[in-house]
């Protein structure tokens, strides 16, 4: 299996054919993840999906691994954090990136500092589809944390 950038799950079969299975909503329970067999034509004979690195790693001190000091330490994390569309009608989508192998939690608040909605982020998420219909019109934060570190985004909710 391979968690792409756009928040899907990729999965090869064992043997070599020319399509992949496909998880369009990984973070959600049952038959709502909406697993499609055989859904990706790769148009040639597959073995299995990529094995990238994952190039957030970045450094654990005092492991094997810390054998090349970078001269800097990691201040913040970038969450890469994005809310679209936006304005909305209480229907959008967030993208963000957790620190490795941390999970988080997504919090919503009003004008006033009220926490209007709450949500855990597990640590393998990218992606979520958020539904608020019965938030009125106004300006919310939307709020990540996770391992220590939190970023703050602005969000407009407009129903027409």
């Amino acid at each position: 299996m391979y968690l792409a950038a756009n928040g899907k799950i990729y999965i090869s079969s064992t043997s070599s054919v020319r399509h992949l299975h496909e998880i369009n909503y990984p973070d959600s329970a049952g038959t709502s993840c909406n697993v499609n067999l055989h859904n990706v034509y790769t148009g040639t004979i597959y073995i299995g999906v990529p094995n990238h690195p994952n190039y957030y790693l970045g450094r654990k001190i005092g492991s094997p691994c810390d054998t090349i000091p970078t001269g800097f330490e990691e201040k913040e994390h970038d969450f890469k954090f994005k809310i679209f569309p936006n304005p909305n009608n209480g229907n959008f989508k967030i993208m963000y990136l957790l620190p490795q192998n941390k999970a988080g939690k997504l919090e919503i608040f009003d004008i006033n500092g009220r926490a209007v909605y709450s949500q855990n982020l597990p640590q393998w998420s990218t992606l979520q589809f958020i539904s608020l219909p019965k938030l009125s019109n106004g300006i919310y934060a939307v709020k990540i944390n996770s391992n220590n570190f939190s970023v703050t985004k602005k969000l407009i909710i407009h129903h027409e």
